[in-house]
């Protein structure tokens, strides 16, 4: 099928479901902008700040699209990409936007309280235990497997030739490893991840004790991001992964008892606008490569292949593509910072059901990047490789795909 197809039946159906289905849902929690929302009832500047919608929008966005839009469909594709769009789309409008949503609204109900709080006043001491030791088990698990999905992206080497690349190229830094010329391309990403952290403090200063205005905010932020990128390529950072999971974890224990506006919120906002800017870039170059006749090479329906290496379909696949679909962690975002934030009820709408639903159009846009751009073969020796010794990086299929579908509809 024409990947150009893929996507274009997909994005009517989001529309719809974000301009009808959210308002049934909002009006169902009996949205209110004259209801004080906790931000502005608890105002403390450290975890209760009343945030611009635009700046709160990156903020919750960078939080819940961070690796699993990208990671899920990139391994569900073995399964085939038409279960996959199917369980995208029935799952972001029925499930996932309105689970996010209705976490939003019930925290925001209760002062800004987190699920788990909630569920001590609401299910007793009992319910409270068995939900928090739920969210501490689902903590481990998610972060661990992002701890060493991050780690191995940001330390991702590529051979010069599968990028299509001459070897005599000024643009990317390389470095020999076994006599093949690699492209460093998690050294990129590295950098940029440190230029924004360190340029955040700046953010956050100028949006809340200078009190820009949020679009000139948003300039600010995506200079930022540009740079960051540029000195990624001038300067990438070669690290070992187990050194990136070290400070990783330290930098989370850090970050975490810091006001949020001070790092937390305007590193997400910049990161946001590298999102936006790779949704944009991924929904015009797959349009423009199915009107250049680019078809999917990825099996439509795949169910033994990946049954046998990822498990059968129920429960697998859902449990493969969670962000994009349905997530579970979104309610920790949702209900645990977002909520904390929010100036007025009516921009809950906006921010959680439509949130999901743009990280749903993210999942399509990867999942016609992988299935139409990188071919079949190729994918499974990436993401599913047979040689012992050889991990997994779904990560670097990505980002093959996207610059293989850039380079088949734009030729860059």
């Amino acid at each position: 099928m024409n990947v150009a197809v893929v996507l274009i039946l997909a994005l009517p159906l989001f529309y719809l479901g974000y301009a009808f289905y959210s308002k049934m849902i909002a009006r169902l929690f009996d949205e209110n902008d004259s209801n004080k929302t906790p931000a502005i009832a608890l105002k403390d500047n450290v975890d209760y700040v009343p945030t611009n919608p635009i700046v709160l929008f990156g903020h919750h966005f960078s939080s819940i699209a961070g690796g699993g839009p990208i990671i899920g469909p990139t391994v569900a594709v073995l399964f085939g990409y038409a279960p996959v769009w199917l369980w995208l789309v029935i799952g972001s409008i029925f499930i996932g936007g309105a689970h996010d949503l209705a976490t939003l609204y019930a925290s925001l109900r209760e002062k800004g309280k987190s699920i788990a709080e909630i569920a001590n006043t609401s299910l007793g001491r009992t319910g409270f235990f068995l939900f928090i030791a739920f969210t501490i088990i689902m903590l481990l698990t998610v972060t661990s497997s992002f701890l060493g999905l991050t780690a191995t992206s940001l330390t991702s080497k590529v051979p010069i030739e599968s990028l299509h690349l001459d070897p005599a190229q000024t643009i990317f830094k390389t470095a020999v490893i076994d006599g093949v010329v690699n492209v460093q391309i998690g050294g990129i990403a590295s950098m940029s991840v440190i230029v924004i952290t360190f340029c955040s403090p700046f953010l956050g200063y100028l949006l809340y004790k200078r009190e820009i205005n949020p679009y000139l905010a948003s300039v600010i932020a995506i200079i930022i991001a540009v740079v960051s990128i540029s000195v990624g390529l001038k300067y990438p950072v070669s690290l070992n992964p187990v050194h990136w999971m070290i400070i990783i974890s330290i930098y989370t224990i850090f970050a975490a008892g810091l006001p949020v506006w001070f790092v937390l919120q305007p590193r997400d906002f910049t990161n946001s606008f590298l999102l936006y800017g790779g949704i944009l870039v991924l929904l015009v170059s797959g349009i423009i490569a199915g009107f250049k006749g680019v078809t999917m090479q990825a099996p439509a329906w795949n169910l033994s292949q990946a049954s046998a290496k990822v498990g059968p379909v129920w429960p697998f696949l859902f449990i493969t593509v969670a962000c994009g679909a349905i997530s579970g962690f979104h309610c920790l975002v949702c209900g645990g910072t977002t909520s904390k934030q929010l100036k007025k009820e009516s921009d809950g709408r906006r921010i959680a059901y439509g949130g999901m639903i743009i990280e749903g159009i993210f999942a399509m846009c990867v999942l016609i990047a992988v299935g139409g751009a990188l071919g079949f073969t190729d994918y499974c020796n990436i993401v599913f490789p047979s040689t012992p010794g050889v991990r997994s990086n779904p990560i670097l299929a990505f980002a093959l795909s996207m610059g293989l579908l850039l380079h088949k509809s734009l030729g860059i």
